[in-house]
């Protein structure tokens, strides 16, 4: 599969064991499959969901009426009849949809889930649940807790509560004001039926349980990590969140001016998104970013100020993010985001280029002391990292600032020229007709 098709989904989580028949060299049992029709008959061959094929064998491929059923970006454009599906397919257009099924069921895991990135077309293919089914029972036998879906079942597989409490024995995660270990915490979730439920937000998870901080690899599109360069000075920038149904973090821009990315391991996750320059309505941020008023609770929210921000203009970005899906969220985004059902996910923050000046600039602000967080040496961070990254890229940031002059004198040039061709009261030109 090539790399441009590396899969946004923990797997992240790596699988250290395959089933028995896999290692040996055994072969997936051979597969029948029933009439499957992704695109609807007629001229327009844009996705009209039927039943989908599903090959009945010993090992568990599919089972017979399973419907593909599209959650959040599997589901077409809603407007026009767009043919979605030979778009999507490209040269796999031609196959019918029962054999193209069964093409994707000769594709190992990691492989299935990249191709998923391709387009929606095959994000709706790939993500069909009896071709995870087959997955799960030859690698994993009878070795499963069914997580809702074959795919989620598959995600989840090794980060069970069984193996997180195994490997993270006599430790302490952090949960909100106070630590505790994680079999408490979970005789906590289980029971908890309040508004705010605590949740575990760790940041150092991997130090503790270096089992769980190797457990999973940062995807290719995030690799990209300069603040790498101040070693063990660096700011905190990895969790492990653990929450039940309810629980997760109000609204809030991450620290340092960083960028992120949250992958779900399991459960769902509604995210909320407003770019910079809009605050989500009901929170007010101070003049210099220190400070941020807001509502008291998640759920106060939404009951008082969800309405309201669907009639605006630029109304916010929404979606639910689920086992095995990752949300990007870009460097000074607004995000809320509540657990639909108990969820367990990692997420990183990360500098790259593209973000490296915003970071420098955020750091040497004069309230630094105050705006910076993950460190304790909050003054000297910038001056640390500048001198970090001169010396590991030299040449770098000067580079970055000479674009970032070139680009910021062509939108100068642009809007300049525009006021002109608009403006009737200078004179100079304007539209006639």
């Amino acid at each position: 599969m090539p790399s441009a098709f590396h899969s946004l989904r923990p797997s992240l989580i790596k699988r250290k064991h395959r089933h028995k028949s896999t290692r040996r060299g055994g072969k997936r049992p051979k597969k029948t499959s029933e009439s499957t029709n992704l695109a609807a008959g007629g001229e327009d061959a844009s996705f009209d969901l039927k039943s989908s094929a599903s090959a009945s064998t010993a090992s568990g491929r599919g089972g017979g009426g399973s419907l593909v059923q599209p959650l959040g970006n599997l589901l077409p454009a809603a407007a026009g009849r767009a043919n979605l599906r030979d778009a999507g397919l490209g040269g796999l257009r031609q196959l019918p949809d029962d054999l193209l099924v069964d093409v994707l069921g000769l594709l190992p895991a990691r492989d299935l889930a990249a191709l998923s990135a391709a387009s929606k077309a095959l994000y709706v293919i790939s993500s069909h649940d009896p071709l995870w089914r087959a997955i799960v029972l030859d690698e994993l036998g009878g070795d499963f807790a069914f997580a809702g879906s074959w795919r989620a079942t598959y995600i989840a597989a090794k980060w069970t509560r069984e193996y997180l409490l195994e490997v993270s024995a006599g430790k302490e995660f952090a949960v909100g004001p106070v630590s505790m270990p994680l079999d408490r915490y979970f005789l906590y979730s289980d029971n908890a039926e309040e508004e705010r439920p605590l949740y575990l937000f760790d940041a150092k998870f991997a130090d503790k349980v270096p089992e769980m901080g190797s457990d999973y690899e940062v995807p290719v599109y995030f690799q990209e990590d300069l603040f790498k360069v101040l070693g063990e000075e660096r700011p905190d920038y990895r969790w492990v969140i653990i929450g039940p149904a309810g629980s997760g973090s109000s609204f809030h821009v991450d620290p340092n001016s960083t960028s992120a990315w949250n992958a779900v391991i399991k459960g769902a996750k509604k995210w909320v998104m407003f770019p910079p320059e809009v605050p989500p309505p009901g929170v007010h941020p101070s003049s210099d970013g220190a400070e941020v008023t807001s509502p008291v609770s998640i759920m106060e929210w939404f009951m008082n100020f969800y309405g309201a921000c669907r009639t605006w203009e630029k109304r916010p970005i929404e979606c639910v993010c689920r086992a095995g899906e990752i949300v990007f969220v870009p460097n000074g985004w607004w995000h809320l985001v509540i657990n639909l059902e108990e969820s367990i996910a990692i997420t990183q923050n990360y500098v790259s280029r593209r973000n490296l000046l915003n970071v420098l600039d955020f750091l040497k602000r004069p309230n630094a002391s105050e705006l910076v967080s993950g460190t304790k040496d909050r003054v000297n961070l910038h001056d640390k990292f500048r001198n970090a990254i001169d010396t590991a890229y030299p040449g770098t940031i000067s580079q970055l600032e000479v674009e970032a002059q070139q680009k910021a004198a062509a939108r100068k040039k642009k809007v300049a020229f525009w006021d002109s061709a608009v403006d009737a009261n200078t004179g100079g030109f304007k539209f006639s007709f």
